[in-house]
């Protein structure tokens, strides 16, 4: 665990030759106006902490393109998983991330005042929904993280045309993210708040077995469809994502004292290389190897 690092460290222009090879050091950006856009990459799996050092409340637009991820701050834990857009209203305070192996995303800081001037409604918290394959802000992601990857590592280094090519790249995922948010975001009241809670917590009582969503969606008086949609919302996933995530985490735990087989067993899996596998995509590498790495 790497910790006190800092946002506005990660986020500055990095030299080519550490740049794009560790989530500390990525493609980074800086446009004109404050605008500022990330590209991570990061092969294997790994965790830093740290704390957000902006001097103002910072508005942060990602998008996953691929592996998985997973975020504490503000007292909650998100995870994230590939084509996964998200916005997210920091100011200071610390911070836990995790990735797994085979990693990337695509980060944009917009200035408060950039924001004001596209008479955009503020908002709190942190928010996440899905993107399709084909959607339009996945596509220009992945354009605008192959420009962050070929230009040089200072604007000033760019012809004009091409810094603008990469500031519209930027501002059109913005646009997109907000615009396509505006219609879609329902604030969620004290007793939804609650009985999502309530879900959360009997989603993730027993690893062995996971309720099915139609039991989740009664606990909480919804359709199966609202309350899939109400917990990406409050907790930033879909909820089997979050029982995948919680389940490989304490299969980690498990295999710190059990092989590999009782860990399949003990956490509902009756494949072992079924549960192989999983463990393989959230962490990067086979449970028996992690387990000798440890042991």
């Amino acid at each position: 665990m790497m910790a006190d690092v800092s946002s506005t460290q990660v986020h500055q222009s990095h030299p080519d030759i550490v740049a794009g090879t560790s989530l500390l050091h990525p493609h980074a950006r800086t446009f004109p106006g404050g605008l500022q856009a990330s590209g991570f990459l990061a092969a294997q799996g790994g965790e830093l902490s740290g704390y957000f050092d902006e001097p103002s409340v910072t508005t942060r637009c990602t998008v996953i393109l691929s592996g998985t991820c997973s975020m504490k701050a503000g007292g909650q834990k998100y995870h994230f998983q590939a084509r996964d857009l998200i916005l997210a209203r920091t100011s200071s305070e610390t911070f836990t991330f995790e990735n797994s192996a085979e990693f990337s995303a695509l980060e944009i800081h917009a200035p408060s005042m950039l924001l004001a001037q596209m008479h955009v409604e503020p908002f709190t918290g942190i928010q996440a929904r899905p993107l399709g394959l084909q959607d339009l802000a996945m596509r220009i992601a992945k354009q605008l993280l192959g420009y962050l990857r070929t230009a040089p590592g200072s604007c000033s280094q760019i012809s004009t045309p091409d810094v603008l090519r990469g500031y519209g790249m930027a501002m059109t995922i913005l646009g997109y993210a907000f615009t396509s948010w505006g219609t879609e975001k329902t604030q969620l009241n004290k007793k939804n708040i609650a009985r999502l809670e309530t879900a959360r917590q009997a989603l993730l009582k027993h690893f062995d077995r996971a309720p099915t969503i139609p039991q989740l969606a009664a606990m909480c008086d919804l359709s199966p469809t609202r309350f899939k949609e109400l917990f990406r919302q409050q907790f930033g996933c879909a909820p089997y994502a979050l029982y995948q995530a919680h389940r490989m985490e304490h299969a980690r735990h498990l295999l710190r004292h059990k092989n590999v087989t009782e860990t399949a067993m003990e956490i509902g899996y009756s494949n072992v290389s079924h549960f192989s596998a999983a463990f393989q995509r959230q962490f990067g590498c086979a449970p028996s190897m992690w387990q000798r790495q440890i042991l």
